[in-house]
């Protein structure tokens, strides 16, 4: 039987690396508030910013940014797992063990992210809801779109539960509420603690935004169905032959998501509803943002599959290919950059970057990224996350490839 292995860069689809390249732009923007301030202000970033210019920023980053970018991240997810199947059963049996071990070693640089660096970890919720698309490999495209709207709803319908149970005096868990004092407390820790006070008040942290999981577990989920859903459908495949389709997507993205994101952001604004505790209007934005954010994640990936159909803007969009090739690396890499800043060991700058500021570190790493990673892979074949995570998929430990050793062997 042929041995499953890698894929190689020669089978790469240069659209799905150019779309996560774009992606980890936006979840490094609607990261910088979390990787500055409390997660308690993650959510509400009024708590500590109140002036108009960083309230107009903060609005235009939710409202554009944030949860779309990470929801076109989850889905690519979904699309890599397709791929990789596909490809794998190609060369015979053993894709379920291989892909186990994948998600195994993936969780532990999702323990060591989220532990030794921020709370804001994605890595160990993809880890976790990845081993139940094993659960999908044989469905029919039918019932994995059916599977994948169950996954984008079940949260809400949750949240109607926990109101419903509410109203009627059954109690609930919660989180603590956000005081002036713990938020201050924060802010020292990590512009000046020690080591262990950072960690411990992490693990705090990582408590209370691991406490809204069953939220947001099946919509990672939902995202994951969705990306294995299109491309079975061989849309990314063949771009230009799906123009038509991507020109609707485009269109019915920015109709509906655009509407109602600023929808959800005014009820946020009017009520302020608490994200971890049941209300009315807590659940009319879970509905919104399950409409809105899909929808703007389609429409940005829509458009920048149009885009990638003209061959100038096919050279400005290629370099966002090696970021996303070393995806892996970058989005660790953004944390190990931006803790350093704000965090004690660094600069100690935590609390004291507004949102506005906060745009010129956004720009800054994210552009450092872009010539770093085509420096890296003219000279290896994979980042070196990715060597690490395909060392520990395959049980080879070996020497980083480099490409002129990938291209003699070819």
């Amino acid at each position: 039987m042929p041995e499953i292995q890698p894929i190689p860069a020669s089978e790469r689809v240069a659209a799905i690396d150019i779309f996560r390249g774009f992606a980890l732009f936006g979840i490094l923007a609607a990261n910088m508030r979390g990787f500055n301030s409390p997660a308690q202000t993650y959510f509400d970033p009024s708590l500590m910013w109140t002036g108009t210019g960083d309230q107009a920023v903060q609005g235009v980053i939710d409202l554009l940014i944030s949860g779309k970018f990470i929801t076109l991240f989850s889905f690519l997810f979904g699309v890599g797992f397709a791929v990789q199947m596909e490809r794998a059963e190609a060369r015979g049996p053993g894709f379920a063990s291989v892909y186990s071990r994948r998600l195994l070693a993936m969780l532990g640089f999702a323990l060591a992210h989220a532990l030794g660096l921020w709370w804001g970890d994605i890595l160990l919720p993809y880890a976790v809801v990845g081993f139940l698309l094993l659960l999908f490999r044989r469905r029919t495209q039918k019932t994995i779109f059916i599977w994948a709207q169950i996954g984008l709803w079940l949260p809400i319908l949750a949240m109607a539960v926990f109101l419903v149970l509410s109203r009627f005096g059954v109690p609930l868990p919660s989180p603590p509420k956000a005081t002036k004092e713990l938020i201050e407390q924060t802010v020292r820790i990590y512009s000046q603690g020690s080591w262990t006070e950072i960690f411990t008040r992490r693990l705090e942290e990582l408590r209370y935004g691991y406490g809204g999981a069953m939220f947001f577990f099946p919509k990672i989920l939902g995202m994951f169905l969705l990306g294995v859903y299109v491309w079975r459908r061989r849309i990314l495949q063949d771009l230009s032959a799906h123009l038509s389709l991507l020109r609707k997507a485009a269109w019915w993205g920015f109709v509906l998501g655009l509407p109602a994101n600023a929808a959800a952001l005014a009820v946020m604004k009017i009520w302020k509803p608490d994200p971890m505790a049941p209300s009315g209007p807590g659940l009319a934005v879970g509905i919104l943002y399950t409409v809105g954010m899909p929808a703007l994640s389609c429409c940005y990936a829509a458009v920048i599959a149009l885009l990638l159909e003209d061959s100038s803007w096919r050279r400005r969009l290629a370099p966002l290919a090696p970021l996303g090739r070393m995806a892996l690396t970058n989005y660790l890499l953004q944390s190990v950059v931006a803790t350093s800043i704000f965090y004690s060991y660094g600069f100690g700058l935590y609390g004291k970057v507004s949102p506005a500021a906060g745009l010129v570190p956004t720009f800054l790493i994210f552009l450092a990224q872009i010539p770093l990673s085509a420096w890296w892979l003219r000279r290896f074949q994979f980042g070196p996350m990715e060597w690490v995570w395909r060392t520990l998929t395959y049980g080879k430990l070996r020497s980083a490839p480099t490409v002129a050793a990938a291209s003699a062997a070819s």
